[in-house]
This record gives C-alpha cells, structure tokens and sequence, in this order.
C-alpha cells in the first residue's frame, strides 16, 4: 500500500527548517546557561554545533521526505523537547546532556526521513556531545581504579626521580622529605581523557580524509598518552608543594586543573590539524 504523501505546507519549506535548527541550538545552549552554568560545556556545545552545522551545509538535500511516519515523528520529537524544555526542574540537568541527540533525531526525520547517508560524521558528534561528561571516568575507576591510581603515581615517582627529587613510592602514595600525597582517582587524568576523547571525534570530522577510522585512532593514541603524562606531571608538582597549603590547594583545585586541561587541549588540537607534508622518495 502507497504511503500517502503531507501537502507541501509551511514545514516544506528549505529556509524553515534551517531556522528550526538554529532555534533548537540556541535552546540548547541557552539550557546550558540556565541549568549548569558550565561555560566549558558551553564552549564544547558550540563547537560541536558549528561542526554539525558545517556538515548539514555540506550534505544539505535538494528534496524533503514527504512520507507521514517520518513528519510525525520528527513534529512529536521537536515539539516535545520545546514543551519540555519550558517545564524543567532544577535538577534535570540529564535532559540537558541528551536534548543534542532528541533535537538531532527530530530535526532529522524532518529533512531527512529515512535516508541515512551520508550522514555518518553528523550522528558521530552528535552521540559525542550526548556522552554524559562522567561515563568514562565511572567506567574506568569500575573497572581499572586502582591500576591507573598506580600507574599515575609510578609515572610521576619516576620523574621526580629522574630530575634529583628524594622519593618514595609505595602503589598509589608518593612520598618526598616534605609530605605524603596520595593519589585519588580525580587526579589521574581520566576526565581529562573523556574530554580529550569528544576533541578526538570532533578533529577527525572537521579535518576530514579518506581515512576517517585511521585520525581517530591516531588522535584517541595521543589522548591516552596526554592525559597520563600531564596527569603525571601535575600529580608530581602537587608532591612537591604539598607542605605549601596555598600553593597545594592551587594545583590541586579548578584552577591549576584548567591549566593542563588547556595545555592539552592545544596539543591536541595542533596534532588534530597538522597536515603531514608529502613523503619525500629517492630519485
């Protein structure tokens, strides 16, 4: 049986759905504003969105579906999160962290309806930026807590040895003529990681190439390797003013965090948009 076709309205229209996209964007970052005060997760929300938005330019259909399921289901999906967005308590901020996916699944059925191609990269950074900011780190302490609380404190042992510190380890506790630090499991860097993870995907989309599956694992490498080592280092300064309360609670705090988050982020982001220069052959 012939699925019967909607009447070209209002919704038909290219330009309309353009603005109901930006509008379900300001929403959401407005959301963010409102309900977490984050302003990192609002900086990671716009960059994602604008890389969204790039790809939806790129791969902009020339034709909308016309097919009633599909219409249906994006109007219920774009109209409920509006409903919902204005009834929101003060601690649903989970609503917050999926609305991307809902929007994107809703706008979606809209322009696209069942046409899924090529529209891979768009769905990878929108599932990204869904990802709730403390899955990987719960997974990791889960699963491997202890082992990464070690190895953080074995990584920066060694390098407070190696530039002629007197120290002591013993698994996860550093020891220095001038205090013990124990390391937790938030200071070893595995949030770092999950926010150095979501850079990874986003890099990979925006630069592009035929071999998308080879950036990332490129990128998700250096991830693994820059949050442990910078985790290390800051784990080993901490060692060393730990009789300073002031200068301790610094490095230990937000913000000597944000230091080595930006310094990490920069290193990422100039291994992500490095182009390797052409291979060079003998003549």
């Amino acid at each position: 049986m012939a699925i019967r076709r909607l009447p070209a309205l209002a919704l038909s229209n290219l330009s309309a759905l353009r603005m109901v996209g930006l509008g379900l964007v300001g929403l959401h970052l407005v959301l963010i504003i409102q309900m977490t005060g984050n302003p990192d997760q609002l900086v990671l929300s716009g960059l994602f969105w604008s890389a969204i938005a790039l790809q939806v330019q790129q791969h902009w259909p020339d034709r909308l579906p016309r097919s009633r399921p599909t219409l249906l289901l994006g109007l219920a999906l774009v109209g409920g999160l509006i409903v919902k967005s204005w009834q929101l308590g003060d601690g649903e901020t989970a609503f917050v962290r999926l609305f991307p996916l809902l929007a994107w699944a809703g706008w979606f059925a809209l322009v696209q309806g069942w046409r899924w191609l090529p529209w891979g990269p768009s769905w990878a950074l929108v599932l990204t930026l869904s990802v709730p900011p403390r899955a990987l780190p719960l997974l990791l302490e889960t699963i491997l807590g202890e082992q990464i609380r070690t190895a953080t404190a074995a990584i920066a042992a060694f390098g407070l040895h190696y530039v002629g510190f007197d120290v002591v380890r013993q698994t996860s506790l550093i020891q220095l003529p001038g205090g013990t630090v124990d390391v937790e499991f938030a200071c070893t860097g595995a949030a770092l990681l999950g926010l150095l993870l979501q850079i990874s995907v986003l890099l990979t989309v925006v630069t592009g190439g035929p071999t998308l599956g080879q950036s990332l694992g490129r990128l998700v490498g250096w991830s693994v390797a820059i949050a442990a080592l910078l985790s290390a280092i800051r784990v080993a300064i901490m060692a060393v003013v730990v009789s300073d309360a002031t200068a301790f609670q610094f490095w230990h705090g937000a913000s000597g965090g944000q230091i080595f988050t930006l310094i990490a982020l920069a290193g990422l982001g100039y291994l992500g948009l490095a182009r390797p220069g052409p291979a060079e052959t003998d003549c």
